[in-house]
């Protein structure tokens, strides 16, 4: 098999693993908590998006890692690092009857078009893996827990909003019309 191969394989275990970790150990200890809690929680593992400075460091990867793909992967994430922190203060200020979700929304739109971009680039860019050198761990663990995290905000941004953060017993304005209708 050729390096491609073996790193496609390593990115898709990386998906592969990092879902299902989310799925049967995190989330169900998640899901109980607060809507902005789950999402600080989501939010902070962006917090090491630094890590992609790493392909501009020769010796860290091959000099034949393309510049093509190195400057916007490392610059994305460097943006998506800010909106992270953005995101997380908003979340830090916000109260459960009124989070601060947009600038949650932005980062979470922007790091996943970032972690995207670099996936659709990296084929035509990259022909061999191995210019990675060192790096190799970023695209094949920590992108997969990225794009594993972004999901998940996803999710919860999804969720409509309980009233004082609470979950449990709430119900959807559609459901308290339908009770109200029956009577």
């Amino acid at each position: 098999m050729n390096t491609i191969v073996y790193f496609g394989m390593s990115v898709a275990l990386g998906l592969i693993a990092w879902f299902t970790i989310f799925a049967t150990i995190i989330w169900p200890k998640m899901k109980s908590q607060p809507r902005i809690q789950q999402l600080k929680s989501l939010t902070a593992i962006s917090f090491f998006r630094y890590f992609a400075t790493a392909f501009l460091i020769v010796g860290l990867v091959t000099r034949k890692l393309p510049a093509g793909f190195a400057n916007p992967a490392a610059f994305g994430d460097l943006i998506a690092l800010v909106l992270a922190y953005i995101a997380f203060i908003g979340l830090q200020r916000s109260r459960a009857e009124r989070p601060r979700l947009l600038p949650v929304w932005i980062f979470n739109v922007v790091g996943t078009a970032d972690l995207l971009f670099a996936f659709a680039t990296a084929p035509f860019l990259i022909k061999d893996p191995g210019s990675f050198g060192l790096t190799y761990i970023i695209p094949t663990v920590y992108v997969p827990l990225l794009l594993t995290a972004h999901f998940y905000a996803f999710k919860v941004l999804a969720q409509p909003h309980a009233p004082h953060g609470r979950r449990d017993n709430y119900r959807t304005e559609d459901a308290i019309t339908d009770d109200l209708l029956r009577r």
